[in-house]
């Protein structure tokens, strides 16, 4: 069925099904929980999504925004690519690029990233940093990768860079 699905999608050029790509997230993200040890983990992918509608951004970034961890997070990486593929092949080549190697350095990765994966990658931020303190080794690591961009990056919109550079004291 899923197949049958995704060539159906690939005829018709249907757009991903948000409530479909919202339970593929919570499913990604069943049992894990943010760093307080006791909020689910899923309130983050819901956060970048309800912000990337405040921001006003399309679709795709949407649906990346609640995917953008799963790779990441989930026990089987190729078993949840393969899910992606099935419910949502727009958003995959940005899950995939947002899914950092660790072995690279972050300034370097968030440099990498095209358009629409800078857009989550900066959402993704913009949430993270909600209850960083200032000096923190965190709120540091977002600050040099916004300053390494060198001003407001390609697909990200006015409204979202102000947010977030105000956030994190970066005048860019």
């Amino acid at each position: 069925m899923k197949l049958l699905m995704e060539n159906w999608r690939r005829y018709i050029d249907e757009e991903c099904e948000e409530d479909e790509v919202e339970d593929l997230a919570t499913y990604a993200h069943r049992g894990q929980t943010r760093r307080d040890g006791t909020t689910p983990y899923i309130t983050h992918p819901k956060a970048a999504v309800d912000f990337a509608k405040e921001f006003g951004y399309d679709d795709p970034v949407i649906d990346a925004a609640w995917l953008h961890d799963a790779l990441e997070d989930y026990k089987d990486p190729i078993e949840m690519e393969k899910m992606i593929k099935s419910v949502c092949p727009e958003a995959l080549p940005i899950v995939k690029e947002l899914t950092h190697d660790k072995g690279v350095n972050y300034t370097t990765y968030v440099l990498s990233l095209s358009p629409e994966a800078i857009a989550v990658k900066l959402l993704d931020m913009y949430h993270n940093s909600q209850d960083l303190e200032p000096e923190s080794r965190q709120y540091n690591k977002y600050q040099k990768a916004l300053l390494a961009l060198g001003g407001q990056p390609n697909g990200v919109n006015d409204a979202h860079w102000k947010a977030l550079t105000t956030k994190l004291g970066v005048r860019a």
